[in-house]
């Protein structure tokens, strides 16, 4: 149960980030349209990696940190390639791959740390 709350929170964390930079608005639409586009990505790449982190639960690791990151970069390379259009400029050279591959990885790692893992014995 505890997944499906930092997997929920951190796909609505990221709708609302994304809404305050582009869409400039706190519009609902908005906010529900891309939640649902943050889930699946999250869905399939940073809840496997969770699942395999929580066998031994650290709080706010850096290490861990480091894990999403690279699991982010990957999504966000593919979810990017796939689409990006033909005015965007290349892959490494668009800001906005750094922003959501960092951006992403943040809030999942913040909501894994605060939510989803266990206190250290």
């Amino acid at each position: 149960m505890k997944f499906s709350y930092v997997l929920l929170l951190s796909a609505f964390t990221m709708s609302v980030i994304y809404s305050v930079v582009y869409v400039q608005a706190f519009v609902i639409a908005a906010l529900v349209t891309m939640a649902f586009y943050f889930l699946f990505p999250y869905l399939v790449f940073a809840l496997p990696l969770q699942v395999v982190l929580n066998k031994k639960p650290k709080r706010f690791s850096p290490l861990y940190l480091l894990y999403y990151l690279a699991a982010a970069f990957v999504a966000n390379g593919i979810i990017f390639s796939v689409l990006q259009s033909a005015d965007q400029p290349p892959l490494l050279q668009n800001k906005a791959f750094y922003l959501f591959g960092v951006l992403t990885a943040v809030v999942y790692w913040f909501w894994d740390s605060v939510l989803g893992e266990k206190k250290e014995a």
